[in-house]
């Protein structure tokens, strides 16, 4: 078994430069658990600790997601003390492990959705919601939305800054108190004309709180939601509701 130490955080995840617990389930009807040799190996990162029970400390870089195998052998010696040699059993077990930059990994999803969405040239819909769950809470709100401003507006400027992402398995982004296992924040900026009547006024403005799930089932973050914090003129308030 293999386990972090962030609160909800799913077993077999692990973000670069953590580290997590890794327990093996061992028995020996002849030898005590305690006199096997133990044998730890993985391709990437470093083991620490001894026996059924040690600590892997992820790499602190890495390309991600990437799957990481965590090796065990075990060796049972056994037989006369005044043999010359001892006779070994090996057994080999293991376990997967899916390594993430989980802060890097959302931020660049969250970016990259409200640079698509500012992009008037890109018309469809399903490719700026790709990085979207189907299903989850705020993803047909999203998905309306971003309709809507294909269907009614035209961006004429925007700006999208850095994002800075919180990752909290289980918790709440704060803005509107949607639920998510991360959260990033981005400070943007989007100036849309009204095609239909032809409003044009000051900019939308603010930060933008992209809320992201893990997926256990598939081992991957997902987008759910996205609220903007800040000012929406009266033009733009259908599409920012």
């Amino acid at each position: 078994m293999v386990q972090g130490t962030r609160p909800n955080q799913p077993p077999n995840l692990a973000d670069v430069g953590e580290s997590v617990s890794v327990r093996a389930e061992v028995r020996d009807d002849e030898t005590p658990v305690g006199q096997l040799q133990y044998l730890w190996t993985s391709n990437v990162g470093t083991f620490t600790g001894s026996g059924p029970s040690v600590t892997w400390q992820a790499p602190a870089q890495s390309q991600t997601p990437a799957d990481v195998t965590l090796r065990l052998e075990v060796v049972e010696r056994y037989g006369p003390a005044t043999a010359p040699t001892s006779l070994e059993h090996h057994v080999n077990g293991s376990a997967t492990v899916r390594l993430h930059d989980s802060i890097r990994e959302v931020g660049d999803m969250a970016r990259q959705f409200l640079l698509d969405f500012a992009d008037s040239n890109i018309r469809d819909v399903a490719y700026v919601m790709r990085n979207f769950e189907p299903g989850c809470y705020g993803t047909q709100d999203e998905t309306d939305q971003v309709t809507e401003h294909r269907q009614r507006y035209r961006m004429v400027n925007s700006s999208v800054g850095s994002a800075t992402v919180t990752v909290n398995f289980g918790g709440v982004c704060a803005f509107r108190a949607r639920p998510g296992d991360a959260c990033a924040q981005i400070r943007v900026v989007f100036d849309s004309v009204d095609v239909v009547n032809g409003a044009h006024g000051p900019p939308a403005r603010g930060t933008d709180q992209v809320a992201a799930v893990y997926v256990g089932s598939r081992r991957e973050w997902r987008l759910c939601d996205s609220q903007l914090d800040g000012s929406v003129p009266f033009h733009l308030r259908r599409l920012f509701r």
